[in-house]
C-alpha cells in the first residue's frame, strides 16, 4: 500500500498535490487523482479499502465529494447502476485542476461499461506502484520513446463532426511499460462471448510483436465478473501464449462449410452472416506463428475480488 503523501505512487506525476491545496488529505487526493486518470467513478466499498477506513469514515469521505464545488460547480453526482450506488467525479474543474486532459471518464456510461471502469480502478489501486499508463497522450509517448510509433497502438478513427480524429488505445484498459515487460489488463464486458477478446487481441499484436523485439516481456492481466467467463479467457490466453492446439480450427471450418454450402440455419444460429465471417477473420487473425511462440508471454486471470494466481502482476 503506499504512502502518505504519494512517494510510491509515481504514475500519478504529482498531480495529487494540487488538490492538497483545495484542503484534502494526501491520501484523499491520492484516490481522487487515481479515479480520475484511470475509471471516473468507484464504489464505496473501493475507496474504504483504499483509505484503510471505517465505512463511517469513508461514508464521510464520500459525502464531502459530493458536496464539494469548483468554481462554484459541484465535482460529484451519485449514480445508480444495477443495485448499486456509485460515486462518479463528472465535473470538468476537477479534470482541469489535476492538468488531465480530456478524457471521456466525465460521461455517464452504460452498464456494461461502468463494471469495466470499476474493475479497472481495482486493478490500479490493488498495484498502485507499477508503471500505469493514466491517458491516452502518456501511452503514445511512452511507446514512442522506445522507438514505437503511434500507428501500432490500437486506435479508433471517428467520423461525423469529429470526422478523422485519432483516438489511441479507445478502450482506455490499463497498460503499465517497465523496463522488462509490458502489463496490459483486458476487462470482458459480460457479453458472454470471446469476439471483443478475440478484436482486442488482433488489435495489440503488432504493438506486443515489437515490445518483445525490444526484450520486453509482454503479460495480460484478464479479469471478469463471473467464473464461466473468466475460465473461458483462460482457455483463448493459454492458445495465444503459445500453451495450447489450435482449438479453433473445426469450429472456422464448420463455419466455413456452411458459408459454402449456403446454410443460413446454422449460420444465423452463430449470430448471422456479418458475425459469422467476422469471427472467422478475427479468428485467423489471432492465430500465433506456426512455430508455437505464441503471441505473449504470460497471462493471470483474476474475478471481480481475488486473484486466481499465486503471483501478483
Amino acid at each position: 500500500m503506499p504512502e502518505i503523501g504519494g512517494t510510491l505512487i509515481a504514475h500519478l506525476q504529482g498531480r495529487e498535490k494540487l488538490l492538497e491545496t483545495v484542503g484534502f488529505t494526501p491520501r484523499q487526493a491520492e484516490w481522487i487523482t487515481l479515479v480520475c486518470l484511470h475509471s471516473g467513478l468507484f464504489t464505496r466499498r473501493q475507496v474504504e479499502a483504499f483509505l484503510g477506513s471505517s465505512q463511517p469514515t469513508a461514508s464521510r469521505f464520500v459525502q464531502r465529494l459530493l458536496d464539494a464545488r469548483l468554481s462554484g460547480k459541484p465535482i460529484a453526482r451519485d449514480l445508480y447502476k444495477d443495485g448499486r450506488r456509485i460515486c462518479h467525479l463528472f465535473a470538468r474543474q476537477i479534470y482541469r485542476q489535476l492538468e488531465i486532459p480530456y478524457l471521456r471518464h466525465r460521461r455517464e456510461t452504460p452498464p456494461e461499461i461502468t463494471k469495466r471502469r470499476l474493475l479497472s480502478l481495482d486493478v490500479v489501486t490493488d498495484h498502485p506502484e507499477r508503471a500505469w499508463l493514466g491517458t491516452e497522450q502518456e501511452k503514445v509517448a511512452c511507446f514512442e520513446r522506445l522507438g514505437i510509433g503511434a500507428d501500432l497502438l490500437p486506435r479508433r478513427i471517428y467520423a461525423g463532426r469529429a470526422r478523422g480524429r485519432v483516438q489511441y488505445s479507445p478502450l482506455r484498459l490499463p497498460v503499465a511499460v517497465e523496463p522488462d515487460r509490458a502489463i496490459f489488463v483486458y476487462i470482458d464486458p459480460g457479453m458472454g462471448t470471446r469476439s471483443e477478446l478475440d478484436y482486442w487481441g488482433a488489435a495489440h499484436r503488432n504493438l506486443w510483436n515489437k515490445l518483445r523485439e525490444r526484450s520486453r516481456r509482454v503479460e495480460v492481466v484478464a479479469m471478469a465478473w463471473d467464473q464461466k467467463n473468466l475460465d473461458r479467457i483462460g482457455r483463448r490466453l493459454e492458445f495465444w501464449r503459445g500453451g495450447a492446439k489450435w482449438e479453433d480450427s473445426q469450429q472456422v471450418a464448420f463455419l466455413r462449410q456452411a458459408l459454402s454450402d449456403a446454410d443460413w440455419d446454422i449460420v444465423e444460429r452463430h449470430g448471422g452472416f456479418d458475425a459469422v465471417v467476422q469471427n472467422i477473420i478475427q479468428s485467423e487473425q489471432v492465430r500465433p506463428p506456426s512455430n508455437g511462440a505464441g503471441m505473449i508471454d504470460d497471462f493471470r486471470l483474476r474475478g471481480s475480488r481475488t486473484w486466481r494466481t499465486r503471483s501478483a502482476i
